[in-house]
């Protein structure tokens, strides 16, 4: 049974070896009750006990802490000078409850995929499979072709599939930020994962245009505080224009993601190969605009 609800823990990457985890548990051994707020200093000698004295970096645990708090197995008492920390079972109820329940929903649209795959292998005609791979191997490529989506899971969906996967070091994505209105939708395992791809060398560069939200706005520059916290720096920039332009998220110079409307939210995918002008042209204005634009950290009044 403790082996089952380990690999439950990897599965939703709260593995109990990974350093933010050690840091709740020496968190949770040094309150008295569950309505105790722990000072850091009490944190960090819990963990040179944990760790047999060894004595860990401070920016490391207060990295765990500030992720803690994000995902939201502790809360912070900011009242006094020295900050309180403090977990108990009805937050991590929560997260777990939360958590799961998108991994379910993550995997349902997995195990989904796999059954059309399935399906659509199973359906192949083996002599037009033929014909087709001889039309390849005589030098006749295929044209990749749009995929459209509508609605907000589809749309981040299709981002998903298009742009993030199979990225590698040095890829630059492009990301346009006046279309993004829902920062709700942006789980703990979405986050993660762009973490996942910045982590290996990922290049991420947000744009606007000074036509969103103040509120919508502050919601974009905490997340880059956030992954700032851990070590990555995407790139925010605003570049005040009056007309209008494309809203895209694009996965270096092989296509974007356009948004064709935001009620309802749709899509399309446009491959470099489908429509060389019109991505071209995305994203030479984006590039533009960027070079041109002011980094966030550098507005008068954010």
């Amino acid at each position: 049974m403790e082996e089952r609800y380990q690999d439950v823990l990897e599965t939703i990457s709260f593995e109990l070896s990974r350093k933010d985890m050690v840091v709740l548990g020496a968190l949770l051994k040094s309150q008295t009750d569950p309505a105790t707020f722990v000072d850091f200093e009490t944190i960090r000698s819990q963990l040179e006990i944990v760790e047999g004295g060894r004595k860990g970096k401070d920016s490391l645990i207060y990295r765990s802490l500030s992720w803690l708090e994000r995902i939201g197995f502790i809360r912070v008492d900011r009242s006094k000078h020295k900050h309180g920390y403090n977990s108990n079972v009805g937050l991590m109820h929560h997260v777990f409850r939360e958590t799961i329940r998108e991994a379910v929903h993550d995997f349902t649209k997995e195990i989904d995929e796999i059954d059309a795959n399935i399906e659509q292998v199973s359906s192949i005609d083996l002599e037009q499979l033929r014909a087709e791979m001889i039309s390849l191997a005589a030098g006749k490529q295929k044209i990749e072709r749009p995929i459209f989506a509508v609605g907000w899971e589809d749309v981040l969906q299709l981002i998903d599939d298009k742009v993030y996967t199979g990225l590698k070091k040095g890829d630059l994505v492009r990301f346009s930020l006046d279309w993004f209105s829902r920062t709700d939708v942006l789980t703990p395992i979405r986050v993660e994962r762009l973490a996942k791809l910045m982590k290996i060398g990922i290049i991420f560069r947000g744009l606007e245009h000074n036509k969103i939200s103040k509120k919508q706005r502050n919601s974009f520059i905490k997340f880059r505080q956030a992954y700032e916290e851990q070590g990555f720096f995407p790139g925010y920039k605003v570049c005040e224009r009056k007309d209008s332009t494309y809203q895209f998220v694009g996965r270096s110079n092989e296509g974007i993601v356009l948004i064709v409307s935001e009620s309802p939210m749709s899509a399309t995918w446009i491959p470099m190969t489908s429509n060389s002008d019109l991505v071209d042209n995305a994203i030479r204005t984006f590039d533009a605009d960027y070079d041109a634009g002011v980094e966030i950290t550098e507005m008068e009044d954010t």
